[in-house]
């Protein structure tokens, strides 16, 4: 009987483990998947009340609460119990879908506030350093690169305003690196230069807000490239420019860059059809009439394509001075 030199053994050895560590991964992703199909989609609403420190609460979505009545098995919202100082916490930042949550610490009883990652849906979390500035923030994106299931990475964008003046102090969180990095100082051309919405909207390797520069209701987008690390702005079009006295907020459509244009009367969404910042092309793709929703402190999920919506209560006390919400979809979350 021939055998086999030590060599031989040895890498049979190891690739038996690897084997076995994938293997152990594959069950370990399946057995996460499964539980993550039971966990319901909707809002997770920061809450800012007037005699409680701010806290989080999540409210189901009624067509997620129609999907699972009849299931036999528990259906756990999602919440961030998990987190250390979870009495403390507040969210700074998401990624689409909620996929990813940046959280600090804020109260009295803890002056220096503490950064975490964390995946609500798999209950996963992690310190992350704190950012150089000590400025308040005003608006965190997160851009996510996931190369496959196993390899997640990610960077924070960080813009600040400082106390006195306009522009925003710029900080970049990498995964890789484990650090913050300060960049340049972002002057904006116009001086009466604001951002528009908390998180940046994730898409095309940049992270979008849209910005308003005087005091006629002027707007353009911000783009800031994680890779380049670099920003810029781009116009919107002259038809959007003539729409008149609305809320707008920027959002994420099929991948693309929209905005949505609001009253309690009307709807309307606007497309980027071709990812441009020098000759940007947008379209308005729908329309809609809400005279007929008689909102009355709800939250209102509105079908486009079907021209449906469902409505879902919120919740509602004479403490809450304001609720900011975050969209959670389990289906598109990472492991």
């Amino acid at each position: 009987m021939e055998l086999k030199n030590l060599e031989d053994e040895e890498c049979e050895i190891i690739v038996a483990q690897e084997m076995q560590n994938l293997l152990s991964d594959e069950i370990y992703e399946i057995l996460i998947r499964a539980s993550m199909s039971m966990v319901p989609s909707g809002h997770l609403f920061q809450v800012v009340s007037k005699t409680r420190p701010t806290f989080v609460s999540f409210v189901r979505s009624n067509n997620d609460s129609e999907k699972h009545c009849d299931s036999a098995q528990e259906v756990q919202s999602p919440s961030l119990d998990f987190l250390p100082a979870a009495k403390s916490i507040t969210i700074a930042g998401s990624s689409l879908h909620g996929s990813l949550l940046c959280c600090v610490t804020k109260s009295s009883s803890t002056p220096i506030p503490s950064f975490y990652m964390c995946k609500p849906a798999s209950r996963k979390w992690r310190e992350i350093p704190n950012p150089n500035t000590t400025f308040e923030y005003s608006s965190i994106g997160i851009a996510v690169k996931q190369s496959s299931c196993s390899i997640l990475n990610y960077k924070i964008l960080r813009l600040s305003q400082p106390e006195t003046g306009y522009g925003y102090h710029c900080e970049l969180f990498n995964l890789e690196t484990w650090a913050w990095k300060t960049l340049p100082f972002v002057q904006f051309k116009r001086d009466c230069t604001f951002l528009i919405g908390e998180d940046g909207i994730w898409v095309n390797g940049g992270l979008h807000w849209l910005s308003r520069y005087d005091e006629l209701y002027a707007f353009e987008v911000f783009v800031f490239n994680t890779d380049q690390e670099k920003w810029t702005t781009f116009e919107i079009s002259p038809e959007m420019k003539t729409i008149p006295g609305s809320n707008r907020v920027a959002v994420s459509c099929d991948g693309k860059l929209g905005i949505i244009y609001h009253t309690n009367e009307w709807m309307e969404l606007w497309v980027l059809e071709n990812y441009s910042t020098t000759k940007p092309t947008w379209k308005r793709k729908y329309r809609s009439d809400l005279r007929s929703l008689h909102q009355n402190y709800e939250l209102i999920a509105f079908n486009c394509d079907e021209n449906t919506y469902t409505r879902t209560k919120l919740p509602r006390t004479a403490d809450i001075l304001g609720l900011s919400p975050y969209p959670f979809q389990p289906q598109f979350c990472y492991l």
